[in-house]
């Protein structure tokens, strides 16, 4: 087996066990791609909005359709989409880099680790792109819209009736509130009905505790804990794998709430953009980070893994037609 087949066969192995909003495209699901992509385009268009005048939102809003709206002409929105692959790209990138490390998942109860890699990725974003370092400023940007966009599906956020993003998880000066401890329980042992996920205690709901699943493929989790569900994940014990709080897709431990988390997930990610780009203080510059630009971004895709199933946007060209590659030139 050559050195370039092994790799991909490597990353299509690591695939199939990646717990997080799902990777490969789920009919009836959101993934990371399509949560991205979708929050880019909204923080685009309120920024054209802001600058440009005579601005008409557009509908369907696709990168087409925004580049036009946005008064860009050829090849920009070419630019735009590029743009938006390789950060998406890095959004799925983070999955296989730090698969094992809860803080870039929330995973674990890692709340103010997770929100330090987002706070200091803002930083860095914000100061890459001022330096005119836009390619390493796309690569962060994806890794740390991947951990935010994952504390609504891994968290209990969703649970305890929250329809609006954590502001929290993206301004350094606002603290995190009412954090599980490490000795307080959070959910039920046991879940013998195969289709109710795991139960989060009612305590947990009524106070209002923040907690998320732990996930494992070797170790269990903490007694009373809640595990974070699937099918690879042991910390729930053999048998067991539906006990989980996870809404990656519709088909995850708590799959009913999957749409609820995607769209504040889509809300936040947008949030998190604006933040950056209030950072920065230049519209131009941040429109040149998502793409929309007469400077294209550097890179090239090779070794094209898996096409993109085709998603709820009518346009066919408008699918995230990358969703992994096994390398990207910088």
């Amino acid at each position: 087996m050559c050195l370039r087949t092994r790799s991909t066969f490597l990353l299509l192995c690591l695939l199939t066990v990646v717990q997080t909003f799902d990777i490969l495209r789920k009919v009836g699901s959101w993934n990371h791609q399509e949560i991205t992509r979708t929050a880019i385009l909204r923080a685009t268009a309120r920024t054209c909005q802001d600058t440009a005048g005579g601005f008409t939102m557009p509908e369907p809003l696709n990168t087409t359709t925004l580049a036009k709206a946005c008064r860009r002409k050829k090849p920009q929105d070419d630019h735009f989409k590029k743009a938006i692959r390789v950060i998406c790209y890095y959004n799925v990138k983070t999955d296989l880099s730090h698969f094992f490390d809860s803080k870039y998942h929330f995973d674990d109860e890692k709340f103010k680790m997770g929100k330090s890699v987002i706070t200091e990725g803002i930083t860095n974003v914000t100061d890459h792109v001022k330096s005119q370092r836009f390619d390493d400023a796309r690569k962060t940007l994806g890794n740390i819209l991947h951990t935010l966009q994952d504390f609504y599906s891994h968290s209990n956020w969703i649970e305890l009736g929250n329809t609006s993003p954590y502001t929290a998880l993206i301004n350094p000066d606002e603290e995190l509130h009412n954090i599980a401890d490490e000795q307080l329980k959070t959910c039920e042992e046991n879940c013998k009905d195969s289709k109710c996920g795991a139960k989060i205690l009612q305590d947990i709901l009524d106070n209002k505790f923040l907690t998320s699943g732990y996930f494992s493929i070797i170790r269990k989790k903490p007694a009373g804990k809640c595990s974070h569900g699937g099918h690879k994940d042991k910390t729930t014990g053999l048998g067991k794998s539906w006990d989980g709080i996870n809404k990656d897709s519709i088909y995850s431990s708590h799959g009913s709430l999957h749409e609820k988390a995607a769209n504040v997930a889509i809300e936040a990610s947008v949030k998190l953009l604006e933040n950056i780009r209030d950072k920065i203080n230049n519209p131009d510059s941040f429109l040149r980070l998502v793409g929309l630009h007469e400077i294209k971004p550097k890179g090239s895709f090779k070794a094209l893994l898996f096409s993109a199933f085709k998603d709820r946007y009518p346009d066919a060209s408008e699918n995230p037609d990358v969703t992994v590659t096994e390398k990207i030139d910088e």
